[in-house]
């Protein structure tokens, strides 16, 4: 176990990672294609770190902050989903995958997710905070409470997804409305 440790500029590769890591901080490392298996991270910040194409075996994210991070389809789907704890600030999270997964209240700030895929994630309470979301899926996805009202570029139809008290901005409002053809003029 790896406890309180500052990591910088390092580039892992899969036989230099331990199996658990708390307090700990990355910075600029690198990560990029790695295969995280069974690998508990617990109060850790990663900044400007490139976990791109990274896939996940069952790994923990236990209170854990994505700072600056490019993390281009990155594979959380696999992650073990019981202690998931993350948020993410003005980090590239284009294509990554977290469908299935629980993700109550979950920060999204500034973030560039195009083409991220949320489909049957639990997202409830979520705050999706200044993130384009083009081409970002949601299907039959849990989005009760969820707050996009400063996001942009989202599609989202209601009819396939729960949306039960989430927040938009009226300028959002042709994200919600476009799957029924309907065209919003100003």
């Amino acid at each position: 176990m790896t406890e309180t440790k500052q990591f910088k500029k390092v580039v892992f590769t899969e036989t230099d990672l331990d199996t658990e890591y708390s307090d700990c901080e990355f910075l600029n490392c690198t990560f990029s294609e790695i295969h995280f298996d069974k690998i508990n991270f617990d109060h850790c910040t990663f900044t400007q770190c490139n976990l791109s194409l990274c896939k996940m075996n069952t790994t923990s994210w236990s209170d854990v902050q994505f700072v600056d991070c490019k993390m281009t389809g990155i594979e959380f789907t696999y992650c073990n989903n019981y202690s998931l704890s993350v948020r993410f600030t003005n980090s590239n999270l284009q294509y990554a995958l977290f469908i299935g997964l629980k993700l109550h209240n979950t920060r999204f700030d500034g973030c560039n997710m195009q083409g991220a895929d949320f489909s049957e994630a639990n997202l409830k309470g979520a705050i999706f905070n200044k993130c384009d979301l083009s081409m970002a899926v949601f299907a039959k996805t849990n989005l009760e409470k969820a707050d996009f009202t400063t996001s942009y570029n989202f599609e989202i139809d209601p009819t396939n997804n729960k949306v039960r008290n989430a927040r938009f901005s009226r300028y959002g409002l042709a994200g919600l409305v476009s799957t029924f053809g309907v065209k919003i003029e100003d």
